[in-house]
């Protein structure tokens, strides 16, 4: 019997919020910067009412590859704060004014990290307990930066802590009851995800999407693919994988997109956001994993 996830009366909370592509801007309000969508949508959820939110990464944009122009990054510079995931996922950081600097703010700093292959996984938003401790890291920011509004930045994040707890139990309560463990990605980026939910992917990248399988790890996909009886192979939204395509049509497995939450597409803002987009996700894996 197929199992499904329905999201839950609390998410209704703050997903109006938090969808879109940037906040109103608030009169005499703070101005900070998010490096790429995750990131944005919890700086919204935590500043919501005194913080105008800007997503340097377009929509559509793969942020593992995504380099600001010039100007963008000169720009930096009248940003009141500026949110980075750090953990190898921005690059030009290093390019970035003495002043820049002084006001970016590592959001993972607190997270206790995983490795793939000895490099550092940089998705940690995709466990929520992560995204909650991220929503931390930037309501501390934020507070510092507009000490006036700070007791409403306080509770805007304990509005996002209650949401985001209940997804997780949520998810743990679907994901429990999955009889099959492995799921085949693309993309190494539901590292975190499997962690807390007792789950193992199989990647066919590694860590960036541009990270290319050798002859013998894509012969390992396969052997894993039957090995573990996997009838589907997931893709990520942002980049097709011409390779986990392949593996899907020699091993007979279906062809789903998983989201790593790393960006909308154009047509999604305003209508999509974190939670809604992890909660498709846990839905797909409940009709695969059942």
């Amino acid at each position: 019997m197929k199992k499904t996830f329905a999201l839950f009366a609390v998410s209704a909370m703050l997903l109006a919020g938090c969808a879109g592509s940037s906040n109103l801007p608030p009169k005499d309000g703070l101005t900070v910067y998010a490096s790429f969508y995750p990131i944005y949508d919890f700086a919204k959820r935590v500043g919501k009412g005194h913080v105008t939110v800007v997503n340097l990464t377009p929509a559509g944009a793969e942020p593992h590859d995504y380099e600001p122009t010039t100007a963008e990054i000169a720009g930096l510079e009248d940003a009141d704060v500026i949110f980075v995931n750090g953990l190898g996922m921005e690059s030009w950081t290093g390019s970035l004014s003495e002043e820049a600097r002084s006001k970016t703010v590592t959001v993972t700093s607190s997270i206790l990290t995983r490795k793939i292959g000895g490099t550092v996984d940089p998705h940690v938003w995709l466990d929520p307990t992560n995204a909650i401790k991220e929503m931390q890291s930037i309501e501390q920011a934020l507070a510092e930066a507009d000490p006036a509004h700070e007791a409403d930045y306080e509770n805007n994040l304990a509005d996002a802590t209650l949401l985001f707890t209940a997804l997780d139990e949520k998810i743990a309560a679907v994901s429990a009851s999955f009889t099959q463990k492995h799921i085949v990605v693309s993309h190494a980026a539901f590292g975190y995800f499997c962690d807390r939910y007792g789950l193992e992917q199989i990647y066919v990248d590694g860590i960036s999407p541009d990270d290319e399988p050798t002859a013998k790890g894509i012969a390992e996909v396969i052997d894993a693919v039957k090995e573990y009886g996997v009838d589907t192979v997931y893709n990520e939204e942002l980049t097709a994988n011409e390779i986990a395509e392949k593996i899907a049509d020699e091993t007979g497995c279906a062809m789903k997109t998983l989201y790593t939450l790393e960006g909308l597409e154009e047509d999604e803002l305003g209508t999509e956001n974190y939670v809604s987009k992890l909660t498709r996700d846990v839905n797909i894996l409940a009709e695969d994993c059942r």
